[in-house]
């Protein structure tokens, strides 16, 4: 029979604002109430024995196969399943569905309560539409970044050889006129050769720059503390120029692509030791850690130093290629290299922030996905 109760009991399933459908141990329809009709565009004839997978639409019948009834099977209940429904005009119609099972075996019977969800139809077309935007988003702004790449690495190209014919001009003129030339005008030379060290330095910068947006691939994986202290290193001339005392603490067990976090290391500890107080003994603390707050593994290394720091509102700024806060005769360099830095690290997934205060230090975190 195609329904459970007849009588008062059926007239009050037929005016819950729900469906109600039970089937059984076969899979076959063994009643419903007439909410249940309305939602199909069915009559009572028609689910006569029919079979429960032959109402859905191909995906919801899979997943009924394979998810809903071994659940059923072994729990005996499952709640707020979403399927589709098939109308009798072949529309599909989204539905929440729970159910509960009574009895065992060949008696089992399964009752289901079945509510439309119309709007998961609506909010799924929304969120297609909004992913597709996104994407259609993406795509343009990985072409213009690439764009400016390309236009970067040429024009640091096309600048080089200028900058070096005035250096080398320049220097030929010191060597070969220097006798001859009036003290205003050797102090004219080097300027200009100053001047043209600066340009180079921002040229190879600006290279270096394009370079880390180009997809170079994964580098070889290495662990952590093995890229940090080859970096220490290399580093080891410079740190006993400034005189700079480098401790290293607790570190991440973790390995790292080596080549992209090698260059974030060097350009941090150059920094470090590059904005260092006058007569303030440099002092450098690098340590990390694991993000107990993360939805996925990721790992921190933080480098803190005693300079000349920068006031806490510059702290999203210093990583805008060319940006320099601080005298650029007093400390030469092209402005580039924290925003290189910062460009690798999200490229990794990750990211680069900096925290300070002036006269008080500076203090450079990255995390990145283990």
């Amino acid at each position: 029979m195609t329904r459970a109760l007849d009588g008062p009991a059926a007239t009050a399933l037929d005016a819950l604002p729900c469906a109600l459908l039970s089937f059984d141990a076969s899979g076959r329809v063994c009643g419903h109430n007439a909410r249940l009709l309305q939602l199909l565009g069915r009559s009572a004839r028609h689910l006569k024995g029919c079979r429960l997978d032959t109402l859905l639409s191909a995906g919801s019948a899979m997943f009924l196969r394979t998810y809903v009834l071994p659940l059923l099977l072994g729990h005996g209940q499952a709640d707020e399943i979403s399927l589709d429904l098939l109308h009798a005009d072949g529309s599909e119609l989204p539905v929440l569905l729970s159910a509960r099972r009574e009895g065992l075996g060949a008696d089992a019977v399964v009752h289901c309560a079945i509510l439309p969800a119309p709007r998961r139809s609506d909010a799924s077309q929304e969120l297609q539409r909004a992913r597709r935007e996104a994407e259609r988003a993406r795509g343009h702004l990985e072409r213009a970044n690439a764009d400016l790449d390309r236009f970067a690495a040429s024009a640091a190209h096309d600048l080089s050889e200028p900058t070096r014919k005035v250096r080398a001009f320049g220097d030929r003129l010191l060597q070969s006129r220097r006798s001859q030339l009036h003290p205003d005008d050797l102090d004219y030379v080097r300027r200009m050769l100053a001047a043209a060290e600066r340009m180079q330095a921002m040229i190879d910068g600006l290279q270096q720059l394009s370079r880390t947006g180009q997809d170079r691939g994964p580098g070889p994986r290495r662990p952590l503390a093995e890229v940090l202290r080859e970096v220490l290193e290399e580093s080891d001339r410079h740190i006993t120029a400034a005189a700079a005392q480098v401790s290293v603490g607790e570190l991440p067990e973790v390995e790292v692509d080596a080549t992209a976090v090698a260059q974030v290391l060097q350009n941090l500890l150059s920094n470090a030791l590059k904005y260092r107080r006058e007569g303030v003994v440099p002092e450098i603390r690098i340590d990390g850690g694991w993000l107990e707050d993360a939805d996925a593994p990721t790992w921190w290394l933080r480098l803190r130093d005693n300079g000349t720091g920068f006031a806490p509102e510059h702290a999203h700024r210093l990583f805008e290629p060319f940006l320099r806060l601080h005298d650029k005769h007093k400390y030469p360099g092209a402005g580039l290299g924290l925003a290189t830095s910062q460009r690798l690290a999200r490229g990794l997934g990750g990211n680069l922030e900096a925290e300070g205060a002036p006269n008080e230090g500076a203090s450079f975190t990255l995390t990145l996905p283990a």
